[in-house]
Parts: C-alpha cells; structure tokens; sequence
C-alpha cells in the first residue's frame, strides 16, 4: 500500500526546491542589484575620468590649431610667388593663387593688407578680420582662429589666416559620447544662469579664470570646464566637455542587459543543479514515508526492507523505524497481557466498574457490572439509557440528567435504580472515582442494608424538617408578636417565659434548618445564589439573630468590622447561615459573662472571618476532618452543651460551595476554640 500524503502539506522535494529557488531568486536579485550599481558606480567614475582626459586633448588640439595655422601664415609669407604677384600689384593672380592655397590648407578666409587697406581677400571674413586670436561669430557663435603675418620682402603688408574650429574636431572620433562646446564670454554673460547650474558654473570659471569639474548637474554625468586665456592673460572663452546622463544611462541599461543575461542564465543551471539536488535528498525520505504507511494503522509484524541508502540521515531514519516496530511490537505485547491481567483483576472486583468518554458514552464494563443487566450489551451506550435516578424517571436521553454527572459534579454517592424493561431490578449507589475532561471512571454496587438504613434516616429528616418548617416558622411569628405585646408590660416574669420560648424557638429553627440543609447537601441539591454580598453587613444580620441566645447567657460581642475595599459574590442567606452557626457554637461551648471576638481582616484577593471564644476549646480529634463530619461528638465525653453535631458541616459545606475554606487556628485572646472562614473577593470588573 503506498502512502497518501496530505495535498494541503509540501512534500520535501517540493519544499526543497522552493527553498533552493527562493535562495537563488534572492542571490539574483542581490547580485542584480549590487551590479547594476557598480556598473552605474564605475560608469560615473569612468566618465568623470573621460572628461578630464578629453578636456586636456581639446585644449591640446586647439594650441595645435593656433600653432599650424601659424606656420602656415609664416610659409605662405615666404612664398616667391605670392610676393612676386602682391609686388606686380597683379591682384587678380594674387586672388587666384591665395584661393587656391587656402582651399588646398582648408582656410576659411585669407586677407593681404597694406597699410591697412585690403589688397587681396578670399573666403568669408571672421568677425574681427584684423585681429589676431580666437573670435566668435555673432549669429551663431561660431568659434574662428585669426593669426596674422608678414610678407617677406614687402614692408607693410601683412597677411590674415582665419580657420573655424569645429567643437567636434577637439575630441577625437572615439568619444562620440562627448559633448565640446566653446562657450564666448558675450554668450555666457547674456544667458540667464539663474535656472541652469552649467551656465552658472561657466560664468563662475569665466569670472575666476579656475578651471572646474562638476558632476552633480541634471543634465550631465559630469563636465569638465576650462578657461581660454589669451596672451595678456585674460580669458578669451571657456571649454566645456561633459557626459549626459542620458549616454550614461543608456550604457548602464546595455551593461545591466548583459549582466541579467549572464545572471538569469546562471540561475537556470543553478535552478537545474537544485531540483536533480531536491530529488536525491526527498526520494530516500520519500521511500522511507511509503514504507512507514503501514505502521500508522498498527500493521507491526511486516518487517521494513533493509536497504542501504547513500544519505546517512535516511539510513538512520530506516533503522531507527525498525527499531521502532520491533520496540513497539514488544510493548504491544506486554500491554495485551497487561491488558488481560487488569480485565481479571476488574473482573474479580465485588463492585461494578464502567468508565465513560467524554460525551458520557460507556467505554468499559467489567463482569460485575454487565451481570447487573443479565448478559445486556450496554458498551457504546449514553449511561442515562441504562441508568435512571432514583424518582422513577424512566425515559432520561439529557446528559445533564445522568446520574454520573451528578455524581462527578457534586462529588457525592448518587442512589440509582436499574431497570431491565418497566421492571425495577436493583437499587445502586454509585460515585464517581476519577474524573476530567476527557475521561470518568465510576464504582457502582448494589445499595447495603446500611446504606438503605442511611437514605431511610435522610428521607426521615428531610421529610421531619420539611414539616416542622410551617408551623415554627407560625410559632416564631406568634412568639415574636407575643413579646412586642408584652415589652411594656410590668409582668416581669410573663416576659421572661416569652424570652426563653423565643430562645426556644430560635434553636429549634436553626436545628431545623441544619437538618435540611445537611440532607440537600448530601444529595447534592444545594444551590446557591450568586449576589454582590456585603460580608459586614451579613455579620450584623447573623448577630441580630443571636442576640437573644446571647443575651440570655450575658455573653459579650468585641467586633471590628471595617468597610472592605471590594465585594465578595455569593449567597448572602447562606452566608448568614454560616455565621449563625459559628456564633451559636461559641455561644453554647463558651461560659456565661464571657466574650466573643468577631474580627474581619482581607488581603489583595481574599477577606477572612474569624470567631474566638472563651470556652475550653476544641477536643482531641483523631483527624480534623472527623471534626467537621455530620453527627460526630467529642470521641470521649458528652459536653454539656449539647446538639446535633451538623452546624460545622455545613458551615464547611457552604463555605466550600463560596470557593472559600473553613480554617481552624490557635486562639489570640483566650483557651478558647478560634475559626476562621477565608472567601475570594469579586472580580475588579464585577458590579
């Protein structure tokens, strides 16, 4: 069987691949972006180093211009014809012959002047003929190179050579990128160079006469300016060479286009070389996954191939999972026995035991408890099919109605009763020994006499107290009326017969109301309200149902009860139910003329209760849980106080039910017995 493994998770080889893709997708753009900006970097820089080079060949260049055109004004000087025929005043020859020998030395225009009037002139004159240097033309600023010469042999004539010099021709033909300007001091003092920062760099190098290297301007990567200067010293031009950044651009462009190129196709060897590299590390693994299949669903005999891959990783893997079966084969093995040792062990049990999952479904039965339901099938079913409480109630399908989950929320024994049809077979008891979230396990036996005896003697009480409530609670009332009545009146002693009835009264009550409370608990149908409760104010209320029990023997309240900084929730008739029952215990064990301290203390999460008295204390318990167990007296002697043996019970009954706790401590004030109820404050937020 192969494995089927989940779409919605990477396999290995996928999860491989991406991984190398990614990391070479990233190296990419790295390498891309770190290239193209080295590229633009040296770019930059080897156009910065152009300009400075270009700039010094232009100025060469045009020194060369002024120097040959010199030595061709000082041959032609010297030529016998020109001076033959200038001589002759044959001017018409002369024209011929200085054409010819300006178009022959490319001259643009050739003048012989005597004395200042013009002999002979050919070509289109510059803009100052008769001055020597370098001259821009008007209309287009066309840069001329005038040089001036004399003829041999002939005082006062004098010879003019004008040449235009071409910006291009300064650079050579290599660095077509360049753009040479020669720029006329009138051109650059009538620009506007307040919106261009060229022109006002070469206004500033026309002032200074420095020369000047710019790079940061928009237009040009960078520029190189120098300044003309004429034989006095003044600057006669200014020279410009730069770069555009658009030429820079461009080559940065082909230069990356290269580089991606070279890149991408790297990347694609690299991408090939990761996926053949994803496939030799995934198929051992792979191999492996569909080999282990079988292991998940407890096939354990089948051996796993032996086999020897070339990763020591996988090879690791397969041994480790043979290990793994043959280990779990051995545990398996011992668990079935195990298994049939606890089946024995639970079988041979008098009581029944079932446990339940967590939707209360029964998961085990052992022998005892399916021999309750005479060979029944009861495995799979929800417990409140087979077990029903002990109303009657035949037909109970809610969760909430299984006696098991009252057993576990109430942690009490629950009295069930088994039905095999419409007939009642057995009455249970039955109490829950483990409980959590996903798992209960439950003890149910069949009810003993003793057992039958105790519910008869609850269903007494309960019923006992039930009855009594009306009429004393008619009996409280009339007594409480007859001592109004009579609060005034100067029969003294018809007043202290009515003070010792209500007195009466009161502890029969309480007894009463004891009892109840002790049968609800046991059967856990104790319910509490939950209420902002002032704990004060509860001892006020519980001190005004004691005061005539008090007052009978002379005994003496010392309370201290602040204002507490947070409320508690809970049940505030329970609460005064509690402290009734604590002060009537100090009240009966505590001398008369005695006092009985009442102290509220609190800390950050919990306020605490204390009530001391003056009596002969606590008596020796064997165990202090014995202490607050229901009907239980002093294990030696019968005090002479006496009573049901319930009120500190339910005290530790109610005080648990608050989330609190009953605590027992030596006394600070006497020889007598000091008890303590701790309950948690309500929550900042609870109103």
């Amino acid at each position: 069987m192969k494995a089927e493994f989940s779409k919605r998770l990477p396999t290995l080889n996928r999860l491989l691949l991406q991984s190398h893709l990614g990391l070479t997708l990233a190296l990419v753009a790295v390498a891309l972006l770190i290239g193209g900006w080295a590229l633009r970097s040296a770019l930059l820089d080897q156009a910065t180093a152009q300009v400075e080079i270009a700039a010094i060949n232009a100025l060469r260049r045009l020194d060369d211009n002024r120097r040959e055109l010199t030595v061709v004004a000082r041959l032609l000087g010297e030529r016998p014809t020109l001076t033959r025929l200038v001589k002759q005043k044959r001017i018409k020859e002369a024209e011929v012959f200085l054409d010819t020998y300006a178009r022959s030395a490319r001259l643009h225009h050739a003048r012989i002047e005597q004395d200042g009037k013009i002999l002979v002139e050919t070509g289109t004159p510059p803009p100052q003929p008769g001055m020597e240097g370098l001259q821009f033309a008007a209309v287009d600023d066309t840069p001329w190179r005038v040089v001036g010469g004399e003829i041999e042999s002939q005082p006062g004539v004098r010879l003019w050579l004008s040449q235009k010099v071409p910006s291009r021709a300064l650079v050579a033909d290599r660095d077509s990128r360049l753009a040479v300007t020669l720029w006329s001091p009138d051109r650059l003092l009538a620009a506007d160079a307040s919106a261009d920062r060229a022109l006002a760099a070469l206004r500033h190098v026309l002032a200074t006469g420095e020369r000047e290297l710019v790079t940061d301007l928009p237009e040009f990567a960078a520029v190189r300016m120098e300044p003309l200067r004429t034989r006095e010293g003044d600057v006669a031009a200014v020279l410009s060479v730069g770069v555009s950044r658009d030429t820079v651009r461009r080559e940065v462009a082909g230069w990356f286009g290269l580089l991606s190129l070279g890149v991408v196709g790297l990347a694609v060897l690299v991408a090939a070389l990761s996926a053949r590299l994803a496939g030799r590390i995934s198929r051992p693994f792979a191999e492996l996954a569909s080999r282990s299949y079988r292991l998940g669903f407890g096939n354990l005999d089948a051996e796993l191939p032996a086999q020897q891959y070339t990763l020591a990783e996988a090879d690791a893997l397969l041994r480790n999972l043979e290990g793994m079966r043959v280990n779990l084969l051995h545990i398996t093995e011992r668990e079935r026995a195990r298994r049939e040792e606890l089946d024995g062990v639970l079988n041979s049990v008098d009581e029944g035991i079932v446990v339940l999952d967590s939707e209360r479904r029964i998961r085990y039965a052992n022998q005892q408890f399916l021999e309750l339901f005479a060979g029944q099938d009861v495995v799979g079913k929800h417990c409140s099919e087979v077990l029903h409480p002990h109303t009657g109630t035949e037909n109970h399908r809610c969760a909430a109605e299984c006696p098991l989950i009252r057993a576990r929320q109430h942690g009490v024994a629950q009295l069930v009763e088994l039905r095999l049809g419409d007939r009642r077979v057995h009455n249970l008891v039955m109490h829950s020994a483990f409980a959590s979230d996903s798992r209960q396990v439950a003890i149910v036996r069949e009810e003993t006499p003793a057992e039958a005896s105790r519910s008869m003697r609850d269903a007494i009480l309960a019923n006992l107290a039930h009855e009594f409530q009306t009429p004393l609670a008619a009996q409280v009332a009339a007594v409480e009326l007859l001592r109004d009545h009579l609060r005034e009146s100067a029969d003294g002693h018809a007043r202290r017969l009515v003070d010792a009835q209500y007195r009466g009264v009161l502890r029969l009550s309480q007894l009463v109301d004891n009892l109840l409370d002790s049968v609800r608990l046991d059967s856990g149908e104790m319910r509490l309200r939950r209420e902002v409760v002032d704990l004060p104010g509860v001892v006020r209320d519980a001190l005004a149902l004691m005061q005539p029990l008090l007052d009978q023997r002379d005994q003496q309240i010392v309370a201290s009860l602040p204002i507490l900084p947070r409320p508690i929730i809970g049940d505030a008739q329970r609460l005064v139910q509690v402290v009734v029952n604590l002060l009537a215990n100090a009240n009966k064990f505590a001398p008369d003329q005695s006092r009985i301290w009442l102290e509220v203390v609190w800390g950050d999460q919990y306020v605490s209760l204390w009530i001391e008295d003056e009596g002969a204390g606590l008596p020796a318990f064997a165990n202090k849980a014995d202490l607050f167990a229901p009907f239980r007296r002093s294990p030696n002697e019968e005090p002479s106080a006496r009573g049901s043996g319930l009120g500190l019970a339910i005290v530790r009954a109610l005080v648990e039910k608050h989330g609190g706790e009953v605590v027992v401590a030596s006394p600070r004030h006497g020889s007598g017995a000091r008890f303590g109820i701790v309950l948690p404050f309500a929550e900042q937020d609870a109103s």
